[in-house]
């Protein structure tokens, strides 16, 4: 079998996962394939699927926490590829930087992703995620998207995405993002690169530079899917255009300063897990169903990871 898949396509054996990863935690992937464009990608998955080979996806390397043994199967990385100008569109591929978005809206005087400036990871990712920031989230400039259903590349339009509060099908279908075609209003170029730029600074100041996170860790949760009781006990204040953030869930049953093995919960935030040298996937886990049990017993309020465990 592995004869099989190297002759089709250039795999590596036993690669080291951290460093894919934003929170550098993880053991080996059995074998590795980074695909550079969306034909390549199927490729690998239909070979995988031909010799009944399990595989798992990913793309920037934020918001995912591999495992700590060896990942059996095939890990495919999306990784790379082209913005295509179209007028006030962009047809983008999964792979590339969402930075890289955000840096060529800006530049040609596009309003729609200056608000999501600082978010790590890849477009296809932001948009399986629907990542957001500032009351804005990408779903409102993706105007379709498209995919591979496992038998054919079609586009997805951005009703049928199903994009809710970091949500989308993507999150409980096997499609894969090959590109997205995004939308804008036209602004001015320099009022866009200011509030990036202002953003950008408000994140580094917040977060720090070179810390090892995979960002927000658990979502924050929206009012309406809380009961009464609940909500009673949350101070209004905290509460921002209908969601209650979960770092300051955290906060209040202690979260800030927390410690599991080489887990520890940043002084600054209680929502961002931070490995602080050899952490273990396990810990991250087993820290987080610790902060979930603090939060219900609080609150009633049942806290969902942002992250994908692997």
């Amino acid at each position: 079998m592995e004869d099989t898949i190297n002759q089709v396509i250039k795999f590596r054996k036993n690669v080291r996962l951290a460093p894919f990863t934003t929170f550098k935690i993880g053991g080996r992937a059995e074998y590795f394939y980074e695909a550079k464009t969306a034909e390549d990608f199927i490729s690998a998955i239909e070979l995988a699927k031909e010799l009944k080979f399990s595989f798992k996806i990913f793309a920037g390397g934020s918001n995912v926490v591999f495992p700590d043994g060896k990942l059996r199967g095939l890990l495919i990385c999306l990784r790379g590829g082209q913005i295509e100008v179209r007028g006030n569109k962009l047809i983008v591929n999964a792979g590339v930087d969402l930075a890289s978005v955000i840096a060529k809206s800006i530049s040609l005087g596009l309003r729609g992703l200056e608000t999501l400036s600082g978010i790590p990871g890849t477009l296809g990712g932001a948009v399986v995620g629907n990542a957001g920031a500032y009351g804005h989230s990408i779903s409102e400039s993706a105007k379709r998207v498209e995919i591979w259903d496992g038998k054919r590349r079609r586009w997805l339009k951005n009703s049928e995405c199903r994009f809710g509060y970091r949500e989308s099908i993507f999150k409980h279908k096997s499609f894969i993002i090959l590109q997205a075609e995004l939308i804008f209003k036209k602004g001015e170029k320099n009022k866009l690169e200011k509030i990036s730029q202002d953003i950008i600074k408000v994140r580094e100041k917040k977060y720090g530079m070179g810390i090892k996170c995979p960002g927000s860790y658990f979502k924050n949760v929206l009012v309406k899917d809380i009961s009464k009781k609940s909500l009673k006990l949350i101070d209004k204040k905290k509460v921002i255009e209908g969601k209650i953030p979960a770092g300051y869930l955290l906060e209040e049953i202690g979260a800030r300063g927390m410690r599991l093995g080489g887990i520890r919960i940043a002084g600054f935030h209680g929502n961002l897990l931070m490995n602080t040298g050899k952490a273990r996937a396990s810990e991250a886990k087993k820290l987080a169903k610790v902060l979930k049990q603090k939060v219900y017993k609080k609150f009633g309020i049942k806290l969902e990871e942002e992250v994908r465990y692997f």
